[in-house]
């Protein structure tokens, strides 16, 4: 898969004040939380890269990367038009929140590409939204809990759990 879009999760060990760029100084409170991106070509080296804490800071992710553990990532072969709808997906989980307004949005109207989360995250359903721009009927959504989400993952994390 050389593009798509993807989720990371990442786990902020402690509360934490960030400085970004025009997004200014805000401050996160310990605890997990998914980013959704795109990558044109090089979706892998991407993902690669939001699990490295040393690197130039290029995207609003970068700065929560360099101070939060990459947990999970998940990534799919669609076009960066699924990117905002994988968002809002993400954006409607039970007990997420938006964390920053416009964090990861400098390129698009969504309210923002950063969300707190309070649980756990299913795959096939955030593909399902991507692909769709709606979420899948009830109970039809895969229960992943704790174990390897398989094949849609990106293939570095093929047996990352979320």
């Amino acid at each position: 898969m050389s593009g798509g879009v993807y989720v990371v999760v990442f786990v902020l060990g402690r509360a934490t004040t960030l400085r970004v760029g025009r997004l200014g100084a805000f401050r996160l409170s310990a605890g997990r939380y998914a980013y959704v991106g795109s990558a044109q070509r090089g979706l892998a080296a991407r993902i690669a890269r939001h699990g490295k804490r040393a690197k130039p800071l290029r995207w609003h992710v970068d700065y929560l990367s360099r101070r939060a553990r990459l947990e999970a990532a998940c990534a799919w072969p669609l076009a960066k038009a699924a990117e905002c709808r994988l968002a809002a997906a993400v954006g409607r989980l039970r007990g997420a929140a938006l964390a920053v307004p416009r964090f990861g949005a400098s390129d698009c109207r969504c309210p923002g590409h950063l969300y707190r989360l309070a649980g756990p995250l299913d795959p096939a359903a955030l593909l399902c939204a991507a692909r769709t721009g709606r979420a899948r009927a009830r109970g039809a959504a895969k229960k992943v809990g704790s174990r390897a989400v398989g094949t849609e993952t990106h293939r570095a994390e093929a047996h990352v759990a979320l």
